[in-house]
């Protein structure tokens, strides 16, 4: 991956000055002779072969005229140094043959490298401009979110307490959700792939604590690890807890008593495991229609996973188990 990295960075770079560029092809060329003339021993039959990656060293780094440069110039210190007669440019009738397929390998490697260069720079300049696109999409679903979810908010305030505006509000609540996936990943800066599920938990349940429990001393703690979970899977993990620490705040500390719910998310191999536990008035038993009960299941099943209530005497616990693995 370094390796890769680093030749994206070589061929997709800014150009330099040509005085520059035909500078550092006269250094390769000049490091690769000091080379063959300290291995002349081993290598005097192979009077050329050095020369090769001198040639396409220069085509990465610079461009294509300095691999031309390159080639030119190997050939000429090769026939004057290297091929008998040394010290002469005089070539012998069976000398031409391979300095002629020499410099034909020569402005092969130099072309193919150049049609590579342009290839990675068109490819970069495109993943670019994808990315502003991406940008500026994110941006425009989350304010077209958070304008959605205040004209629900505005509509919920205009009718009095009841069904309907309970409706509108845990409509709201299930908004701000993916509206908040959608800021993790802008501001993540990792190609929309992923979202760090720790922070993401504490900023959701941040809001929802401030939203849900108006005076009541009800306590809201995270605990997670600092896990890349994939957007889509996030997004689930998010509705999953906004419901369940919603029915929590709902009917397990009535008569407004205060308490706790804690949240916990851990990594099982290919599983990740999601609790929520509150030590209030235990498990109501008549929420199994109710519609986020139906939303956790289906969340749920989405990954083949299960959610399984501990009622108690003394509190509530679901677990939720998504198979799924996380993406970091």
């Amino acid at each position: 991956m370094a390796m890769e990295n680093l030749l994206l960075a070589v061929l997709s770079r800014t150009q330099t000055s040509t005085l520059v560029r035909y500078s550092v092809t006269i250094g390769i060329v000049a490091s690769a002779t000091l080379l063959r003339a300290a291995l002349d021993a081993p290598l005097q039959n192979y009077q050329l072969l050095l020369f090769v990656p001198a040639v396409f060293l220069a085509a990465l780094l610079c461009d294509r005229g300095s691999g031309y440069l390159a080639t030119v110039l190997s050939a000429v210190i090769a026939t004057w140094i290297f091929i008998a007669p040394k010290w002469s440019v005089a070539i012998r009738a069976d000398q031409w043959l391979p300095l002629f397929l020499f410099v034909v390998i020569g402005f092969g490697i130099t072309a193919v490298t150049e049609s590579l260069r342009h290839a990675v720079t068109n490819l970069a300049r495109l993943e670019k401009a994808r990315a502003v696109q991406l940008e500026e999409l994110g941006h425009r679903t989350k304010n077209d979110l958070a304008t959605l979810a205040s004209l629900l908010r505005l509509q919920a305030r205009a009718l009095e307490q009841g069904p309907a505006r309970a409706a509108l509000d845990d409509a709201v609540s299930r908004l701000n959700v993916i509206a908040h996936v959608h800021r993790h990943l802008q501001e993540s800066h990792n190609d929309g792939a992923a979202v760090d599920i720790a922070d993401y938990l504490e900023e959701l349940t941040q809001g929802l604590a401030d939203l849900l429990r108006d005076v009541r001393p009800i306590a809201l703690r995270v605990r997670s690890p600092h896990l890349l979970v994939p957007s889509n899977e996030a997004s689930s993990i998010g509705l999953i807890v906004n419901e369940l620490v919603t029915n929590a705040f709902k009917y397990a500390f009535p008569n407004d008593d205060g308490g706790s719910v804690e949240i916990t998310l851990t990594s099982e191999g290919a599983d990740i495991l999601l609790t929520v536990a509150d030590n209030g008035a235990g498990c109501p038993p008549d929420l199994g229609d109710g519609i986020g009960s139906k939303l956790v299941k289906l969340m749920a099943a989405q990954f083949d996973g299960e959610v399984i209530r501990h009622p108690s005497e003394k509190g509530c616990r679901i677990d939720v188990r998504l198979r799924s693995s996380p993406g970091g």
